[in-house]
């Protein structure tokens, strides 16, 4: 409950946003249990890397094991997710709807990544990962879905998912490097969120504009 709360909280609120055709509650936890269930070939992905993962000092290897392993595998299965879910649902009716279940999709993720981490450090880790590291993932996956919607309308689909891909990588990429590595402060890790949540932001705002008509 410590970790599933701030996920249903980050839902409501990033429902709110949709402001034309409101998505069924059931497409969202649809996308928010596909999310959850990409944990697991996600953390199988990662497995192989796990030893790299915690106990490499070189820069350069934490440098592509955070964007090509953790980043680039994270943001895939997410986003593959959330095609499986609802990437042909009648409801998938405007670009907006890709940014919604992908935020959903990455909620489902960021629900029992946090309840790993709360299993392993206790209750004592919950607040933080219910704040920073879910709208991290909010984030990431929000900016995926702008891309995604676009996707679904647009004329060249396969190279705009992709983009979005890279871009969802790109965010998470850094995000864990800074974190795994230290190399900054706490405070530059919390204004890289914002700065992500910025973004988002400005994405729903393009995504709310957009012609909805293939």
């Amino acid at each position: 409950m410590a970790s599933l709360i701030p996920g249903l909280f980050w839902l409501w609120y990033f429902r709110r946003y949709d402001v034309g055709d409101k998505e069924p509650a059931a497409r969202l936890v649809q996308c928010l249990l596909f999310g959850a269930l990409a944990v697991i070939p996600a953390l199988s992905w990662e497995a192989p890397y796990r030893d790299l993962l915690q106990g490499s000092n070189s820069l350069p290897v934490q440098l592509a094991l955070s964007f090509l392993v953790v980043g680039l595998g994270e943001e895939f299965f997410k986003l593959l997710a959330v095609y499986l879910a609802v990437g042909r649902a009648e409801e998938f009716s405007e670009p907006m709807d890709g940014i919604l279940y992908a935020i959903a999709g990455g909620i489902g993720f960021s629900v029992v990544e946090n309840v790993l981490y709360i299993l392993a450090f206790g209750l004592a880790a919950a607040p933080l990962r219910g704040t920073a590291a879910s709208l991290a993932h909010i984030a990431f996956s929000g900016l995926a879905g702008y891309y995604l919607g676009r996707a679904r309308f647009g004329t060249k689909p396969l190279r705009t998912a992709a983009t979005g891909l890279a871009v969802a990588a790109g965010a998470h990429g850094l995000y864990d490097f800074l974190l795994i590595t230290q190399t900054v402060s706490p405070p530059v890790v919390v204004l890289l969120i914002a700065g992500l949540q910025y973004l988002l932001f400005a994405a729903i705002g393009r995504a709310v504009r957009l012609p909805s008509q293939r």
